[in-house]
């Protein structure tokens, strides 16, 4: 889908029921011209873009040519009410000028009429006036199937599409029996800066909008979506919050393109108090999607509302979103999630108990959050079997019996990594060619990531220094050592290094690769 879509009618500067009506063409009898109006409509259609005429004309909009006797011939195009009519004849009347004159000839009008159901459906009034000329009467044909058109286009956009816009938010916000709440989303170093940024926007909608967390799959980003809009909704009882997946805005967004429902889709994302959108990088390749969130962004801002993203890493780096997108993103507020440390670990193993009512030492707790290391999933999936286990034999929870219950999920948790792991991680981390690492190029933006990538699999791995070497571009073992020095100065004189296109922290690329190696 193309990235065309304007963004809203308002800011094409027209005022309602201002709407100057087209000349009408010269009295005398005429004829309409099928083949002409379709030929007209295709060179249209060629000129604007097929998506660009899908998106704002498609189906509801009516070509006619009509040749009056008195030689002249006229285009017209029937869109819309008054409001829509004016913005789309001021955008697009030189491309549909242009297509008449290419079928009709430089002597032919191009006219743009409103297409009004109220007016066709209403009886005629009686009157003793001559019949208007032939060539402005809509042929009695094109009259019925404008009428069923307008019908069918009423109807859609108040039941499917609108309603499917409006139920989403409901079936995303009530997913979970219980609610997840601020009180129960534990807080430590991995998050307290995304928990802060979170609880402001709840006590103070709009300063700090668009508000986006990063973090890799586990993190708690959902979690703490959920807590914020069920605190939002606590503490505005008469204001809306919607919460979407990326995935369904953007199928909410394209059932109501093709169904006609654009204008209920956008009152519902565009007027809410709260918009929350889960899995931003979902969006990544999809053109129109990005253009329309661009567009409800720059609409809720305007009415001071709050808008909420979450991705699974850092939106500089989804280069794919476009510029546009990331500079109105850049103008909020961005707040990273690491995943959970092991104190953030542990309390998430006594909630889960506390929740469940179980009866778990500190030793297993302990033993459970030291080794289910890398994200809450984990955790919840190993408190599951504890709770299963117990239950099939009725015995306590005791740390010997934790031992043996979970013996194989802590095998699978503690996998040893290899260093195509550490490889993929870096080129993940940074958008690195795949393969790059490999090669035998000494460019700096190479070379940073490549030494980057001998010192964690020095760290991470039990790979000797040959085999490190060897695979990083057949480099001997002293290049290796040599590049673990460079990393460790790095970090101590906190340096920055090029990494790809971007220069980044020491500190910070390390940490950076270890999210992306610890989510798997």
């Amino acid at each position: 889908m193309s990235g065309c879509l304007v963004q809203d009618v308002a800011k094409a500067g027209i005022t309602d029921g201002m709407v100057p009506q087209p000349d009408r063409p010269a009295k005398g009898a005429g004829k309409t011209c099928p083949e002409d109006a379709r030929r007209v409509s295709a060179a249209f259609c060629a000129r604007i873009g097929a998506e660009r005429h899908a998106v704002w004309f498609g189906d509801v909009a009516e070509v006619e040519v009509v040749r009056q006797d008195s030689g002249e011939t006229c285009g017209f195009i029937r869109i819309g009410n008054a409001f829509t009519h004016e913005w789309l004849r001021k955008t697009f009347h030189r491309d549909f000028a242009a297509a008449v004159h290419q079928i009709c000839g430089k002597s032919a009008r191009a006219e743009w009429l409103v297409a009004e159901a109220g007016a066709e459906t209403s009886a005629p009034a009686q009157s003793t006036a001559p019949p208007a000329p032939e060539a402005t009467q809509e042929p009695p044909k094109q009259r019925r199937t404008t009428r069923r058109a307008s019908q069918s286009k009423q109807h859609a956009a108040v039941t499917a599409p609108e309603a499917d816009a409006k139920r989403l938010p409901m079936q995303a916000a009530s997913g979970h029996r219980h609610a997840p709440r601020f009180e129960s989303f534990v807080v430590g170093p991995s998050n307290r800066m995304a928990f802060a940024a979170v609880e402001l926007a709840a006590s103070r909608p709009g300063q700090m909008s668009p508000l986006v967390l990063h973090g890799p799959s586990g993190s708690g980003k959902t979690h703490l979506l959920e807590a914020l809009c069920t605190h939002f909704r606590e503490r505005h009882p008469k204001a809306s919050a919607v919460f979407l997946s990326a995935e369904q805005f953007t199928t909410g967004f394209l059932q109501a393109l093709h169904g006609s429902g654009l204008p209920g889709f956008r009152r519902t994302c565009r007027t809410a108090d709260l918009l929350v959108i889960d899995d931003l990088q979902f969006f990544v390749g999809k053109r129109a999607t990005i253009m329309e969130v661009q567009h409800t962004i720059e609409a809720l801002q305007r009415l001071g509302r709050q808008i909420v993203f979450a991705c699974d890493r850092e939106p500089e780096s989804i280069t794919d979103l476009g510029v546009d997108l990331l500079t109105r993103l850049r103008g909020g507020m961005t707040a990273r999630m690491l995943p959970p440390d092991e104190d953030v670990r542990r309390g998430i193993v006594r909630a889960i108990a506390a929740r469940r009512g179980l009866d778990v030492s500190d030793d297993v707790v302990h033993y459970v959050a030291c080794h289910m290391a890398r994200h809450a999933r984990e955790l919840t999936g190993a408190m599951n079997r504890l709770e299963a286990t117990s239950h099939m034999l009725g015995v306590p929870i005791t740390l010997g019996m934790a031992e043996e219950a979970l013996a194989d999920l802590v095998r699978t948790s503690a996998r040893c990594l290899r260093l195509a792991d550490i490889e993929r991680a870096v080129c993940s981390a940074f958008g690195i060619e795949p393969g790059s690492l490999q090669s035998a190029q000494r460019a700096r933006k190479v070379n940073h990531p490549r030494m980057l990538a001998m010192f964690l699999a020095r760290k991470h791995t039990p790979a000797a220094l040959t085999e490190i070497g060897s695979y990083f571009g057949r480099r001997s073992h002293s290049t290796v050592i040599s590049a673990q020095k460079t990393v460790n100065e790095w970090v101590s004189k906190g340096e920055r290094i090029m990494l790809a296109d971007s220069t980044w922290g020491a500190d910070e690329a390390i940490r950076r690769v270890e999210e992306f190696i610890r989510a798997g």
